[in-house]
């Protein structure tokens, strides 16, 4: 060829290019079949996930539920990803070698957001998933889209043929020389074809290892741990789905899935870089994919695939689908990295050796990793347990315990003690009572650190008391709060649900709960419990207490064969004891009294001056006990505000080491050990004194008591009486208005002792608008009420057994000015009304009203049948007359000495204990265990002791004629003089 005709030649040969290059976007931009099926497949799977379905399918894509699912999301990232989809090869239309990778790599996300929404929504456990409408419609669209975008990524647009067609060749055309310009367009056009078919051969690893690192990532995300409840394994159990839980919500596994989640998104970089340098990238693409294999193969097998045995109904745990496909995807991605090396290690490619040895090292990492970086669960809690030291039974965390597999039991009732209980026969095992809602508790079985629901309850505002296990039915008492009704119940582990809140009855009168729920006893609240050393249920209420043995609840029981009387005070109130014989019980609101076998009644508490410090003996120490139980030794222990404390059979008290302070509630177990109920910063926790029956009689004795305190040796009187428990007295009405008129008043929660038309003793409940009220001495009632025709005016109502007559106060009360406090003798009264002024009634219609300055105590108010009345101000006992005139009488020391100490100034002795008018009309007192008699400034008689009949740590004193009635809870003691 002529140099003449090159730059001619050349121009012509980069024409050609040009055309060729423009002809092939054209082909290349031109719309296929496959685009347009994707953008119907867009359309469809939009509608499928947001045209919602028929509500009687049961699976909820978009509807709030309260169980975990899955998946929602993806199933509208489905038309989303395909959408993206079409949206990348059109901005890649013009790289030719880079359009087929996003073809592939887009059906790849297909398979993996199709694959994820299938199994989010179809494994949910209701069977309506399976057939709904929205699921069928996104893996239908999914599967379909997957597979055009897959075929699209195997098809490229044919070139036009190279060369002429056979028969177009003459026989001498071998002789002919292709030009310079068709050399340059076959070059053009197998250029393309030779480059794609290198690159299919180097891409089936990367986009292999690649797409399994993608759907090891995605399956974190779905459930690895499932639950089966009851709910799920009941009738209704194919609808209601199971609780699940991801890989990230697993406390034990969180760093190794970590672990897998780097490995695996390095696998997921190498492969991706392999595709753009291929040769530098291979070697670090094997190891990764090896690791993520190893690690995700030993993790899974040796920890999160080892979960508790299920109980004998089914109800467990069980591996999820998640684990499973991790599983799967963990072993294809380390046969895939191992056979890519044995075939190079085989061909003896360069650098094989190296290759090997990283291999091998980076799987033994990685083995280690997974078989040391998980755990099948958290560890179990244990406690450090000291010998006579308590420590924390349960690990609550503001009333809340985490089980080791990351299950939640919130103690859901007033007494902590309430939610935990073992078998009443004594077997191994332990249940838990969790609050699952305002109205609704769950019954779980607690082994080894791992709660298992078992049965849910429905109970109202008021959670039931746990009181045990046996014969496969928990025993519990429901109900009781206030005056409500109180059931014990029999309910079995079988049951997925219970209705237990009493709050209907059939047609013959009695509750409704759940068929096959037994209902053992009945009554009327209130109603509390608590379980004892010797395998007894102790029940008390209003007036009666039933201690019952644990193998005796069943259907038939009697609840009047277990009353148990163990003094006065006890019926109605807590009992404790011991296999041993000891009993103690509660004889009032402060009192608390103790009995050994062969041995009398030791009254503890409620007798001791304020003030007084803990020492050895529990009847000198100001101990306030709001708990208490005996344990199987015989050993009383106390609790409370007061320090935790215990009594040994040797009758001396001994603080408990590091023992807490504000203990709700004690509970003596049959096997030595002692559990505290307490609430620190609100929250309920569980301590357990594990040896502590025996460790009792080692702890250190309190110091003796100080004299002021010590009350080992009672003071004698010169009065004999004799103690009488009366009969249960029954309450009534006065059949009179609140202001005294003939009708009936709305009566209130007061009650107060008086004597009936014949001479009965009764309750008699006080009008609900009075506003103070006070005996007279003689069997009669008085009481303040605002008057109806004059509000700013008050009345005085004097009811006896004969009638009521009213007084009506002549001078206006302010509105913020009522009756605070009363005392009253025979027909006359006195009230403290705010303000520092009293009113004096009687005798007949008079009123007085005087001011006297001094803070006057809680009951401190006397009317003395002389007409003037004693009032205790401040620490000072004071008498006043009628007119205002006020005389110091005893009194005056903060923490003073009891009135019946000898050798004291009457500056010293207290004013505690309860004031009253006696028989004689004089001014009498009552210090919880004598009464004295005040007969002038510093002038004090003792009347009577213990020893001769006056009960002690009485709740309150009412003097009827000659007899005195002491209450101590539900008992009336009548004390009368035998001469």
């Amino acid at each position: 060829m002529p140099l003449r005709d090159l730059p001619t030649e050349s121009k012509a040969a980069a024409a050609l290019l040009r055309t060729e290059e423009l002809e092939h976007r054209r082909t290349l931009r031109r719309t296929q079949w496959q685009s347009a099926a994707l953008g119907c497949l867009i359309v469809a799977a939009t509608l499928a996930v947001l045209i919602p379905g028929s509500a009687s399918t049961g699976c909820y894509l978009w509807r709030a539920t309260t169980q975990p699912v899955s998946g929602r999301g993806a199933a509208l990232a489905v038309p989303v990803t395909v959408l993206a989809l079409l949206l990348a090869d059109r901005l890649c239309a013009d790289r030719i070698w880079l359009r087929p990778q996003v073809r592939g790599w887009g059906a790849v996300a297909l398979v993996v957001v199709t694959g994820t929404a299938w199994v989010g929504l179809a494994t949910q456990g209701r069977t309506g998933c399976s057939t709904s409408p929205a699921v069928i419609g996104v893996v239908v669209c999914g599967a379909l889209a997957s597979s055009i975008a897959a075929f699209w990524a195997t098809r490229s647009p044919a070139p036009p043929a190279l060369l002429a067609a056979p028969s177009d060749v003459t026989e001498n055309s071998s002789g002919e020389p292709l030009d310079q310009t068709e050399l340059r367009a076959a070059f053009l056009r197998l250029s393309p074809v030779a480059e794609n078919s290198a690159d299919l051969r180097t891409t089936i690893e990367p986009i292999l290892t690649g797409t399994l690192a993608a759907l090891l990532l995605a399956s974190t995300v779905l459930p690895w741990r499932d639950l089966l409840d009851p709910v799920a394994l009941g009738p209704t159990g194919s609808e209601a789905g199971v609780a699940r839980v991801q890989l990230w919500e697993i406390p034990s596994a969180e760093a190794w899935a970590v672990v897998l989640a780097v490995t695996a998104l390095a696998t997921l970089c190498a492969a991706v870089a392999t595709l753009i340098v291929p040769k530098p990238a291979h070697l670090v693409l094997r190891v990764s994919a090896v690791a993520t294999g190893a690690v995700v193969v030993a993790g899974i097998l040796s920890a999160l695939a080892q979960l508790p045995p299920r109980l004998s109904d089914g109800v467990g745990y069980r591996v999820g689908v998640g684990a499973w496909l991790a599983l799967a995807f963990g072993v294809l991605l380390l046969a895939l990295g191992v056979t890519a090396t044995a075939f190079s290690v085989r061909r003896r490619a360069p650098g094989w050796s190296l290759r090997l040895v990283l291999v091998a090292v980076t799987g033994l990492v990685a083995v280690a990793a997974g078989l040391f970086v998980p755990a099948a669960a958290a560890p179990e809690y244990r406690p450090v347990v000291a010998a006579g030291a308590p420590h924390r039974l349960l690990d609550l965390q503001g009333g809340q315990m985490v089980d080791r597999l990351g299950m939640r039991v919130a103690i859901g009732t007033s007494d902590p003690l309430d939610s935990i209980a073992g078998t009443l026969d004594g077997t191994p095992g332990q249940w838990l009572l969790g609050r699952t809602g305002s109205e609704g508790s769950t019954l779980f079985e607690y082994r080894d650190g791992v709660a298992l629901p078992r049965v849910a309850l429905s109970h109202g505002v008021t959670p039931p008391a746990l009181l045990g296990v046996t014969d496969n039915r928990m025993v519990l008492l429901a109900g009781g709060p206030g005056n409500r009704p109180w059931a014990v119940l029999s309910v079995p582990l079988t049951l997925v649900a219970a209705d237990i809140s009493l709050s209907h009855k059939n047609a013959d009168g009695s509750y409704y709960v759940t068929p096959d729920v037994d209902v053992l006893a009945t009554g009327q609240g209130p109603a509390l419990t608590h379980r004892n050393a010797d395998r007894s249920v102790v029940i008390w209420g209003s007036t009666s207490t039933w201690q019952i043995p644990a193998n005796e609840f069943r259907r038939g029981m009697v609840l009047k064969d277990y009353l148990v009387d163990p003094g006065p005070g006890g019926p109605g109130n807590e009992v404790s004891t011991g296999p041993d014989g000891t009993t103690a019980w509660r004889t009032g609101q402060t009192g608390l009294a103790l009995l050994r076998p062969g041995g009398v009644p030791q009254q503890l508490t409620g007798v001791a001056p304020a003030g007084c410090l803990l020492s050895k003996d529990a009847a000198s120490s100001s101990l306030t006990v709001e708990a208490f139980a005996v344990d199987v030794r015989g050993n009383l222990w106390l609790g409370g505000s007061s320090p935790t404390s215990v009594i040994t059979p040797d009758g001396v008290l001994r603080e408990v080491p590091a023992g807490p302070a504000g203990v709700d509630s004690i509970e003596a177990r049959p096997d030595g050990s002692v559990l505290l109920g307490v609430s620190p910063g609100g929250g309920d926790q569980i301590l357990e004194i594990t040896d502590a029956a025996d460790s009792a009689g080692s702890y250190p004795a309190a110091p003796e008591p100080a004299a002021r305190c010590d009350r080992r040796k009672p003071a004698d009187g010169n009065t004999q009486y004799r103690a009488t428990v009366l009969p249960t007295v029954q309450p009534a009405e006065p059949s009179v208005t609140a202001e005294g008129q003939p009708g009936k008043a709305i009566p209130g929660t007061g009650m107060q002792l008086g004597l009936d038309a014949h001479g009965k003793l009764i309750r008699l409940r006080v009008p609900n608008a009075a506003h103070a009220w006070a005996p007279d001495g003689l069997g009669g009632v008085w009481w303040t009420v605002a008057s109806r025709s004059n509000p700013s005016a008050e009345v005085a109502v004097h009811w006896t057994a004969a009638g009521a007559e009213a007084v009506r106060d002549p001078r206006p009360v302010a509105p913020n000015q009522r009756g605070e406090f009363a005392a009253a003798a025979g027909g006359r009264l006195v009230t403290a009304i705010s303000g520092q002024f009293y009113n004096f009634y009687g005798p007949g219609p008079q009123v007085n009203r005087i001011q006297l300055k001094g803070a006057l105590k809680q009951d401190g108010l006397v009317q003395l049948g002389s007409g003037d009345a004693a009032m205790v101000l401040g620490e000072r006992l004071v008498h006043v007359s009628h007119d205002g005139k006020a005389t110091t009488l005893l009194g005056g020391a903060t923490s003073g000495w009891p009135i019946t100490a000898t050798g004291v100034a009457a500056d010293q002795w207290t004013t505690d204990g309860n004031w009253f008018a006696g028989p004689d009309g004089k001014l009498w007192g009552y210090d919880g265990s004598h009464l004295v008699r005040v007969d002038g400034p510093g002038k004090v008689t003792v009347i009577a002791g213990p020893a001769q009949g006056v009960p002690q740590a009485a709740d309150q004193v009412t003097v009827i004629g000659k007899s005195l009635y002491f209450e101590l809870g539900t008992d009336v003691v009548r004390l009368e003089p035998t001469r």
